[in-house]
């Protein structure tokens, strides 16, 4: 079992959300200690916290956010990024479903971590939803993708849109998932229902930035995302 990841001390000064409990995470044969720094309940309140960027139908019901990409038989995009700034040193969970029809649903569940402007700068928001737009600025995509299309899981990292790792796994309509996703100093990590499918390390490590839920020509609901810092003391 590998030990857990430490905590990188020169970013805390960034957060922008309250801490919440800390939790002893074990996944992949990996064990985190996590302090949460949000759990979303997808609220009424839930776009004072999120931004939507694209052209899909986007909806919250029973607290799981909805995404319709798929209106009028056409493919439509969402990017819908976490509005605060997230650290280095962290572990993203979530349960993400693929819901139909299968005609032209390619199953997509993405996430963009890391990002910002290409200057450094914080992440602006209000682009247009279209996927090269996110390949001009720095941060992480992490793929998920199957449906009506030969299916794969990618990492790779922007500006460039340059491949770090690649397996050949897929998604399916009326499936659900449980992704982990964990990073501290370029070494990013991906769980799929508890097992690791990603384990990467990248040389030139990007800080930490913004975070997003990313898909096309998909119908797909989210629930219980939750963001907390590696290295967190357990009670």
């Amino acid at each position: 079992m590998r030990r857990a990841l430490s905590l990188s001390l020169s970013i805390l000064a960034i957060l922008m959300v309250s801490p919440c409990s800390a939790e002893t995470v074990e996944v992949g044969g990996d064990t985190y200690n996590v302090q949460w720094l949000h759990r979303e309940s997808f609220g009424k309140d839930w776009n004072s916290r999120w931004a939507v960027e694209g052209d899909s139908e986007v909806t919250i019901k029973d607290g799981k956010l909805y995404v319709n990409a798929l209106k009028d038989g056409k493919a439509h995009s969402a990017t819908i990024w976490y509005k605060s700034e997230l650290p280095d040193g962290l572990l993203i969970r979530f349960r993400a479903r693929v819901l139909p029809p299968k005609e032209n649903n390619a199953a997509n569940l993405n996430v963009f971590i890391h990002a910002r402007e290409l200057d450094g700068s914080p992440l602006k928001l209000g682009r247009t939803g279209a996927y090269s737009e996110y390949h001009k600025i720095p941060n992480y995509i992490i793929t998920l993708t199957g449906g009506n299309q030969p299916g794969w899981s990618r990492v790779r990292r922007d500006p460039g849109f340059n491949m770090l790792h690649e397996v050949d796994i897929r998604s399916e309509v009326g499936k659900e998932y449980d992704i982990v996703v964990t990073i501290e100093k370029g070494h990013l990590r991906y769980y799929q229902n508890g097992r690791e499918y990603h384990d990467v390390q990248d040389p030139d490590p990007l800080p930490g930035g913004w975070f997003a839920l990313r898909t096309w020509s998909t119908n797909t609901h989210w629930e219980k995302v939750e963001f907390g810092r590696i290295g967190a003391e357990q009670p």
